[in-house]
């Protein structure tokens, strides 16, 4: 029947081959580049030659424009693979009751450059999502992820795509924190008569013991425990929204000192939390294209304050995927002293390792490769102390490329060239 879809609930899926029957006695002719191949139903790919347009004419041929005719095996003559274009996304959106509006066109090519099945289910998921937002690139890059890992709550959606477009990093937003939470601190040494005593000397050593916590944050240590960090600042947002309750309708400088400085330590508490959520979600154990683990690793001895961003992918997809080090893939995005951003993107495969140095400068290209060449002893040696082999490395300048957000989120490089559409004579 015209309109099925080789997905169980009815969808456009980027892992698939994309099967539209064209209809008994199609002739619409259809381009099919030379790198393209047709497919049978076992998985079989066949090269179909090509000179130009072709039409399909009779079951088991394929007529080139020029008039030259290259028969094909029955199993494979119904079958034309092109490159998915718009036009097939408006028809998909037509044939599951969807408006094929322009934000909706672009939201359903989204999700498939993102990997997830176009289905009616999914869009409609993420069309709901995004209502009472402002539906841009990040909150749809944010709701298809969430969607991909099996969440649909409009609370994550907005930590997730104000993370997306902001790129918040935590360094900074600790040492801001800190910044905070001494002002509040010696406010509250000129609160006498606002609050109690006894509630202030217990808030204070709070306070000092807070601090000390996340002043030892620094990128030597890698063992970060982000929940134990996320329950002690939501601890301390309770208490003092807590204190915040308590009126304090005095209209003293000193009151008003301590009002802004606990509205000011609370939003750099949310600031913090809502980071720290978001990389609880993108941590989540999904689909094996977004299965991994993402962790902002804070180097408060830099100056100024730098994070260490870590991707690390999971064997396999759901709950019971793990981390298999001899076969992995493992990515640091760090900011360094006089070469700029990079980014490494470290293939392991039975113990082998093979890297790929990302810059974000092509000024930083040749520098780039004479330290790293400098440097590469030392790599392997380092690397052979733990049972690795290093088999090689490469150095790319690649600004789009130099970010984590392009290795979160699995896209494609164009709608056309990774999706095809299968094209088959009913």
């Amino acid at each position: 029947m015209a309109g099925d879809l080789a997905t169980q609930s009815g969808g456009v899926h980027p892992g698939k081959p994309i099967i539209w029957p064209s209809g008994k006695g199609s002739t619409q002719a259809q381009s099919v580049d030379q790198a393209q191949t047709s497919q049978t139903a076992g998985n079989v790919r066949g090269s179909v030659s090509t000179g130009g347009p072709i039409s399909t004419s009779a079951p088991g041929t394929v007529t080139q424009a020029q008039g030259t005719t290259t028969a094909l095996p029955p199993s494979q003559a119904a079958n034309i693979a092109r490159p998915l274009n718009l036009s097939d996304i408006k028809q998909h959106l037509l044939q599951l009751g969807i408006p094929d509006t322009d934000f909706n066109v672009k939201l359903a090519s989204l999700m498939l450059q993102d990997g997830l099945e176009l289905s009616q289910a999914n869009l409609v998921n993420i069309l709901s999502m995004l209502q009472g937002t402002n539906k841009s690139m990040n909150m749809q890059e944010a709701a298809i992820m969430l969607a991909m890992k099996g969440f649909d709550s409009p609370e994550a959606l907005q930590i997730l795509g104000k993370f997306f477009s902001e790129n918040p990093q935590i360094a900074a937003q600790l040492v801001a924190l800190q910044q905070g939470l001494k002002s509040l601190d010696s406010s509250l040494a000129f609160s006498k008569g606002l609050l109690d005593s006894g509630l202030v000397s217990q808030l204070s050593a709070l306070l000092s013991q807070f601090d000390a916590a996340t002043s030892g944050l620094t990128g030597k240590n890698l063992n970060i425990n982000n929940l134990k960090l996320l329950n002690d600042v939501k601890g301390l947002k309770a208490l003092l929204s807590g204190v915040q309750d308590k009126s304090i309708t005095a209209g003293t400088a000193g009151a008003q000192v301590l009002q802004a400085n606990l509205e000011e330590t609370m939003s750099k508490l949310n600031a913090v939390m809502d980071n720290l959520v978001a990389q609880a979600l993108l941590s989540q154990k999904g689909k094996e294209d977004v299965n991994f683990l993402y962790q902002q690793v804070p180097n408060l001895s830099a100056e100024p304050p730098k994070d260490l961003e870590i991707v690390i992918k999971r064997d396999g997809e759901g709950k019971n995927s793990e981390f298999d080090h001899e076969n992995a893939q493992v990515i640091l995005s760090l900011q360094t002293a006089n070469l700029g951003k990079m980014v490494c993107s470290i293939f392991v495969k039975a113990r082998r390792v093979y890297i790929v140095f990302v810059f974000n400068q092509k000024d930083y290209g040749d520098d780039a490769r004479e330290i790293i060449a400098r440097e590469y002893a030392l790599l392997q040696k380092k690397l052979v102390e733990n049972n690795f082999i290093v088999s090689g490395y490469q150095v790319k300048v690649d600004p789009a490329m130099c970010a984590v957000k392009p290795y979160l989120i699995p896209m494609l490089p164009k709608l056309g060239e990774q999706l095809k559409r299968i094209d088959m004579e009913a």
